[in-house]
């Protein structure tokens, strides 16, 4: 079995932006809270360490094939 450290390092680089404060940019390492709210849906409550900023996202996963 072969290290695939390729596609490891390419999926870290997509997201690691997405992880940032919207309002001073500082990187964020996991959301505060994680909640399932479906089998396609999961919201997450987020704090940032720098500002103080609280907020909100959801990742809503396509339907599966």
């Amino acid at each position: 079995m072969a290290l695939q450290v390729e596609t490891a390092t390419r999926a870290r680089l997509t997201t690691t932006n997405k992880n940032s404060c919207p309002q001073c940019s500082e990187w964020l390492l996991a959301p505060d809270w994680s909640e399932y709210l479906s089998d396609r849906c999961v919201r997450h409550t987020w704090s940032c360490e720098a500002c103080g900023y609280q907020f909100e996202t959801a990742v809503v996963f396509p339907v599966a094939a």
